[in-house]
């Protein structure tokens, strides 16, 4: 990509997400520390933090290295990233607590719930997210209920067990749609449901697709 352009800015957006060899997240860490450059590149603020979400993702970031960056950053914007990122560690303590302040308290602002919502969901985490299926779908009736349109709708949306893309997890969202049919259950909240359902029976029916081609 051309040095300093649009193009360059996305592409290194897109390795932070895909980023997960050593070599990957050294290079990230020396973007952020300085000892590795990209001419071109304006490493600011904003891309600080989305090369710090895969570190921390990773394990290789601690609580320690988001509170420094937060120092750098002490704005409303920078809580928010911060917040994500502490959510991000791959820790099923991590994840225990970033469920029970979205879903089991009101007390996050709805920009907070969101972003702990989108640390949450890593996709190289998915054993570690794999309990909290069942507890989804448990939940998501009592939380429409409780909350704030806003917050349910991140909820119900953001925490979507898409990441356990398996039969058995559209299973489960086809079991609840059973037990919540219409006219029972909010309108909103059944179709908030079936379109996570119909995305993940897109991708499972994808995923078949490529195995039927890669065994021609």
């Amino acid at each position: 990509a051309e040095p300093g352009s649009g193009h360059q800015l996305a592409w290194a957006r897109f390795f932070a997400q895909v980023a997960g060899e050593n070599a990957d997240l050294q290079l990230l860490r020396g973007l952020l520390d300085g000892t590795a450059k990209i001419d071109g590149l304006d490493v600011d603020q904003e891309l600080r933090w989305t090369l710090l979400e895969p570190l921390a993702a990773h394990g290789v970031a601690d609580e320690s290295v988001m509170a420094a960056e937060l120092a750098r950053d002490d704005t409303a914007s920078g809580k928010r990233h911060q917040v994500r990122c502490l959510a991000a560690r791959p820790s099923a303590a991590v994840k225990d607590q970033a469920w029970a302040t979205v879903v089991e308290s009101d007390a996050l602002s709805n920009a907070l719930v969101e972003a702990t919502i989108s640390g949450f969901g890593q996709p190289g985490q998915r054993e570690l997210l794999a309990p909290y299926a069942p507890k989804y779908f448990a939940a998501i009736d009592r939380v429409w209920r409780e909350r704030s349109i806003e917050i349910g709708m991140a909820i119900v949306r953001g925490l979507f067990p898409a990441l356990q893309d398996d039969p058995a997890t559209l299973a489960a969202a086809d079991a609840w749609l059973t037990e919540h049919p219409a006219g029972d259950t909010p309108a909103a909240l059944r179709r908030l449901v079936l379109e996570e359902r119909d995305d993940l029976a897109r991708a499972l029916r994808a995923q078949e697709c490529d195995a039927a081609a890669g065994d021609r």
